[in-house]
């Protein structure tokens, strides 16, 4: 039987020896050789040298919680009482906690067959950090046929432990990383007029590309469309044939991405024959948003109802603008994304970050019992929209 003590101790190895995405070597073998020891089966993935999964249960409908493995090159905070070996390298996105989650509901449900009414699969998913993330290499995978939905968790370190967010619809933005090269004749800016100035069209195009994916969104469709970085030119007095922008575009819908993307090419079509330029324009990583199942988060309410925790639930109206590639996995299963009360301090992605570790059997208190509710009202069917 696992206890709080012996979940505490998992998170702790955990924290202390984080691991940049998909070098999660040493992290996958703490996995397996944790649930060897449980008398577990870990199965590595085919398609990638860190993560992979393990069942409990047997037949039935297959329920799958994922949890990230990988952690950020961040130094972190030595004032803490627990802190990373690995220098440079810190659990700053509450991956550790995710990671001790899926443990405990393997354990839990390995040693209460009587509350299985299916499968448990737990997905150890690497490099959710990177872009491209693991989620895409997961998805090939042959592990998906008979998973009926899924499941995850991200703590966040402002709300208290034991609250639940739960977003109706989107949760999660879409991430589009937008790279565009313009190139032109180039020339000495003693004769400008031989040739195309082209940093002053470059600024140009920017402006007047984001008025114009803006203009043709609808005001009542979330959009963010910014450049990061801009690289042309390398002296004072010669003017460049080639300058770099690379930016990033998030939505809150798939549909209004796809429109997007096509907005981006086709204004730059055009923009490049009116100053005779030529505009590459390529998009190296999308990332979807991540939009929760109606069905799924009816079927949480109504259970955290049943439990009398309905007030631990908070109903958000405002989707974070930041991404997961959870999302690719919705491809499969319907899904629902949970942020869950982390009681901590400092921000994810900070080197102050420190939640509280009571989190840990709070989250599994409700989604063990979530699940068993699950494998009952099985089967799980996705809401189609109208």
């Amino acid at each position: 039987m696992i206890n709080s003590e012996n979940l505490y101790q998992l998170w702790q190895y955990l924290h202390q020896n984080p691991e940049l995405s998909f070098k999660e070597h040493h992290t996958t073998q703490f996995i397996a050789r944790t649930l060897k020891n449980w008398g577990i089966t870990f199965r590595r993935f085919k398609n990638l040298e860190t993560g992979g999964y393990a069942d409990v249960g047997s037949g039935g409908p297959v329920v799958a919680y994922r949890a990230e493995i990988d952690a950020l090159p961040i130094e972190e905070n030595p004032a803490h009482s627990v802190i990373s070996h690995n220098r440079g390298v810190m659990h700053a996105c509450g991956h550790d906690y995710h990671t001790t989650i899926g443990l405990g509901l393997l354990k839990y449900f390995s040693e209460k067959p009587q509350k299985t009414g299916g499968r448990l699969r737990v997905i150890f998913q690497p490099g959710e950090e990177a872009a491209p993330g693991g989620a895409e290499k997961v998805l090939a995978e042959n592990i998906w046929q008979d998973v009926k939905g899924i499941l995850t968790v991200h703590t966040q370190p402002q709300t208290p432990v034991g609250t639940f967010s739960l977003f109706r619809g989107a949760v999660q933005a879409s991430s589009t990383s937008v790279k565009i090269l313009l190139k032109g004749p180039g020339g000495h800016t003693s004769r400008p007029f031989e040739s195309v100035d082209l940093i002053n069209v470059a600024g140009q195009y920017i402006t007047q590309l984001q008025s114009y994916v803006k203009q043709k969104t609808d005001v009542r469709d979330a959009v963010a469309f910014a450049f990061g970085s801009i690289n042309g030119g390398e002296t004072h007095n010669i003017i460049p044939d080639k300058i770099f922008l690379w930016g990033t575009l998030r939505t809150l819908d798939n549909e209004v991405l796809a429109r997007c993307l096509k907005h981006i090419q086709h204004f730059s079509s055009s923009f490049a024959k009116l100053f005779d330029i030529q505009i590459d324009v390529q998009f190296p990583t999308i990332c979807p948003a991540v939009i929760n199942d109606a069905n799924l988060v009816r079927k949480f309410y109504d259970f955290m109802q049943e439990q009398n925790l309905e007030q631990q639930i908070q109903m958000p109206e405002k989707p974070s603008m930041g991404s997961d590639d959870f999302s690719f996995y919705l491809k499969k299963a319907p899904g629902l994304y949970l942020i869950m009360g982390g009681g901590g301090k400092g921000a994810l992605h900070s080197p102050d970050l420190e939640m509280d570790q009571a989190l840990i059997d709070s989250a599994l208190e409700v989604l063990s019992g979530f699940i068993s509710y699950l494998f009952k009202e099985t089967p799980i069917k996705t809401e189609k929209k109208t």
